[in-house]
């Protein structure tokens, strides 16, 4: 603001200093301020060719310059289009904020080469207890790619990966012949990845992607964590593929959230370096469950003691002091939780719902009859669980500021999308205090149940794969998702000096 600035920097024997401010802070001001203006000159300087020059000291001089960067004015080189707008501050300063857009990239991105077809890929979505496994057709677009074969094997009946990647292929030999050897494979296993090997305990398979490559003669394998699969699988979505909890548009380029209520509490986010997204996976499904009530904290101590309980049994006792947000927000925390309300309204426990609950899974009876409003113990479990997820989806917002979005996967939720709404699921994801308003700007999406989002995500890896083994291929790069508005005509009406 131009009262703040002249406020601040007056070079002229202004003896008005603002308050906090010595005279040594304000000489350093003067000084952090001729820098910007000299390093902003040399910029625009360089991005016009060098055909901008900024001898004169005089404010007006600066202005007509700056002036004329803004406009073009024929001082900007044909090899570069510099984009400036100043602000003139008291004694000659000023700030700049300038855009270069070289030729030659503009002339990279403004198409894409057609695909030349022939390369298939396989995929997979790997658990301990089954392995889905489906082989595409390269095509420019990731939802033009026809599915060629896909197929479920039940991980435990074989020693390895893989055994199930060549039963595959041999099954499918008619088409690998007709269409050519696969490029790449890309699986997505439950458990850890580093440096393109991993190790699942329920199946007690090593997997090295080096080795096999040597073993499938398929030019990449790559492994990855199956919850890293799923932020990659956000980028392949279609509009149909969500439910819109929070309607706010879409920063094409900001960061994104990925959180995943299942049998555990899986959790990523993707970042984007200017060109492509990458997922980085994090554990942050174990933070600290935080009480807020009386009652909440007698549920606290009660899964402290089930959890000691359940680790002196396996033969691990260990003094547990800490209870995470899984505990409560995962699928096998709802029947927890169930268990603790049922023990605080003991009156309306339904003998019914408990015997259900030995032959069904437990938290989805609990779900059920809270969605049926029939019984007040499970629809008190389920709000709990709907408002301890709501403030673990607002403290994600607060740490991550996720404008590309929040979108929630897993098993749990999209079952109980319209649970969700009727508790006022998004109220608990804004209520964040003086940042509220900050919270109810960033969108809010939840992944439908019939969307296989982690093979979705091992594709949009294996495009990238292809494209780096066949850059003259042209297979184009994936998109930031977006929700109804379109993203890049909110932010050109926002910002339409902008290159978006």
């Amino acid at each position: 603001e131009e009262h703040e600035a002249t406020s601040v920097y007056r070079p002229k024997g202004s003896h008005h200093v603002p308050a906090g401010f010595c005279v040594p802070e304000l000489n350093q001001w003067r000084i952090m301020l001729g820098g910007l203006a000299k390093w902003a000159q040399r910029q625009l300087s360089k991005a016009a060719g060098g055909r901008i020059r900024f001898n004169s000291t005089t404010q007006s001089n600066k202005a007509a310059a700056a002036a004329t960067a803004a406009t073009g004015g024929g001082a900007v080189a044909t090899s570069a289009k510099a984009a400036a707008s100043a602000v003139i501050i008291s004694g000659g300063c000023y700030l700049a904020y300038w855009q270069v857009l070289s030729s030659s990239s503009a002339s990279s991105s403004a198409g894409t080469t057609s695909l030349k077809h022939g390369h298939i890929y396989i995929v997979g979505d790997v658990g301990g207890t089954n392995s889905r496994v489906s082989l595409y057709k390269s095509d420019v677009e990731l939802h033009q790619e026809p599915l060629l074969a896909s197929k479920i094997y039940p991980s435990q009946e074989y020693k390895s990966l893989t055994a199930v990647i060549e039963l595959f292929c041999q099954e499918n030999k008619n088409i690998i012949d007709k269409e050519g050897s696969p490029a790449a494979c890309v699986m997505a296993v439950a458990g850890p990845v580093e440096f393109n090997k991993a190790y699942m305990p329920n199946t007690r398979w090593n997997m090295d992607g080096a080795v096999m490559e040597k073993e499938l003669k398929i030019p990449k394998v790559l492994l990855m964590n199956d919850f890293v699969a799923v932020g990659y699988g956000i980028l392949g979505l279609e509009t149909k593929d969500y439910h819109v909890m929070q309607d706010r548009p879409c920063n094409p380029r900001g960061p994104i959230v990925v959180y995943g209520p299942g049998t555990g509490l899986g959790q990523a986010y993707l970042t984007h370096d200017g060109k492509q997204y990458t997922v980085w996976p994090s554990e942050g499904g174990h933070s600290d469950w935080a009480p807020r009530s009386n009652q909440e904290m007698r549920l606290w101590h009660f899964l402290k003691a089930r959890i000691r309980g359940r680790m002196f049994a396996s033969g691990t006792p260990l003094d547990v002091d800490h209870v995470s947000q899984e505990r409560v927000i995962s699928g096998s925390g709802i029947a927890d939780v169930y268990d603790f309300y049922k023990n605080e309204y003991p009156e309306f426990v339904s003998e019914e719902i408990e015997q259900k609950m030995q032959t069904m899974n437990k938290s989805a009876v609990v779900s059920i009859h809270a969605q049926r409003k029939d019984n007040y113990v499970c629809r008190k479990a389920m709000e709990q669980w709907a408002v301890s997820f709501g403030q673990a989806v607002g403290d994600l917002a607060l740490a991550y500021l996720p404008t590309g979005g929040i979108y929630i996967a897993g098993g749990v939720a999209p079952k109980n999308i319209g649970l969700l709404e009727e508790l006022n699921f998004t109220k608990w994801v804004t209520a964040k205090g003086r940042l509220s308003q900050t919270m109810e700007s960033i969108p809010v999406f939840v992944v439908k149940q019939s969307v296989p989002v982690g093979l979705v995500g091992a594709r949009v890896v294996a495009r990238r794969v292809l494209g780096e083994l066949y850059p003259s291929d042209g297979i184009s790069s994936d998109k930031a998702p977006k929700n109804r508005h379109e993203s890049q005509f909110f932010l050109h009406q926002q910002y339409p000096e902008m290159e978006w």
